[in-house]
């Protein structure tokens, strides 16, 4: 999984190396010894509401819990994390009608046991993660199963968008690929544009070079991966200007295009450059607008009417 898709589930690494070498499967399946009843409930560890609470189901057969808890298994290995979220569902096990262990079901992946012995989450082996989301679902509860689904067609979308910014970008800037999903690798920027200036030392080749780059990404204005906002970062080195004066009397393309409008109806040009729009020819605003209002994102095309739209 990339650092982008572990920033959108909120997922934060945190070293446990000393405790990764325990036997975190065995000192839950010893806490659990005797266990009969196992109650599932919407909602994570965090905050436990019993008023507001949503059971989703209630086994009170103990072999049946027995079982479950035999197919939980732990990879101790890459314990020891933390989760920014407080995971759904949760897993409380009862010893009668004593609650003795709960537990977050986080992201399909890994679980948490608060006041429990681990310290950290504990990563569930695949196969153990795989029977869980399974065995939940074959007792119709769905979510666990529903989001790994997700999980799967986003990381899919995401790997044929990173295809399709490689292929577009420069072959200066590809050296600089590991840096642009790091949110500190923002500081090599300068050395980027120097690096770019060496490949088109024509600045205006450069800027319709990372227009096209700018218009390559997922399709989306806001909550892109943070690769892409280092084309907006490149782009922004440049007077406005000379950003026009690139595109001047000049048949962009559709990938031009759309990194235009990008750039010029974006947040970071907006509030660094709050009065420069009165600088972009009514002409070019107009195919702006009727280029980004071809889209079904509506964030997209509130944007640009907002940057484009003639106010009347």
């Amino acid at each position: 999984m990339n650092r982008v898709l572990l920033t959108l589930l909120g997922v934060v690494l945190v070293a446990g190396c000393r405790d990764r070498d325990k036997n975190w499967t065995g000192q839950l399946h010893e806490a659990l010894q005797g266990v009969t009843h196992l109650c599932v409930r919407s909602g994570g560890t965090c905050h436990r509401q019993p008023d507001q609470e949503n059971n989703l189901l209630d086994l009170r057969d103990p072999k049946q819990v027995a079982d479950f808890i035999k197919g939980i298994q732990i990879n101790s290995r890459g314990s020891g994390f933390h989760c920014m979220c407080c995971g759904d569902p949760t897993l409380e096990f009862y010893r009668g009608d004593v609650l003795v262990v709960s537990l977050g079901f986080h992201h399909g992946q890994s679980l948490r046991w608060p006041n429990g012995k681990w310290a950290g989450d504990a990563l569930l082996t695949q196969d153990s993660a795989g029977f869980i989301i399974q065995w939940l679902a074959d007792h119709d509860v769905t979510g666990p199963q529903k989001e790994r689904e997700e999980r799967i067609r986003f990381e899919k979308e995401s790997a044929i968008s990173q295809e399709k910014w490689l292929k577009a970008m420069p072959d200066a800037l590809k050296p600089f690929w590991g840096d642009m999903g790091d949110p500190f690798g923002s500081n090599r920027t300068k050395i980027m544009d120097a690096a770019l200036a060496k490949q088109f030392p024509d600045p205006k080749t450069r800027i319709l070079a990372l227009l096209s780059l700018y218009g390559s990404g997922q399709g989306k204005w806001s909550g892109v991966p943070s690769y892409e906002l280092f084309a907006e970062q490149l782009l922004l080195l440049h007077k406005t200007e000379d950003l026009l004066a690139a595109v001047q009397n000049r048949q962009l393309t559709e990938e031009q295009t759309e990194g235009l409008a990008r750039l010029l109806g974006g947040w970071a040009f907006s509030r660094q450059r709050p009065d420069d729009l009165r600088f972009v020819p009514a002409d070019l605003k107009a195919r702006l607008l009727k280029h980004s209002l071809q889209s079904k994102d509506e964030d997209k095309c509130e944007r640009a009417r907002n940057a484009f739209e003639e106010k009347k």
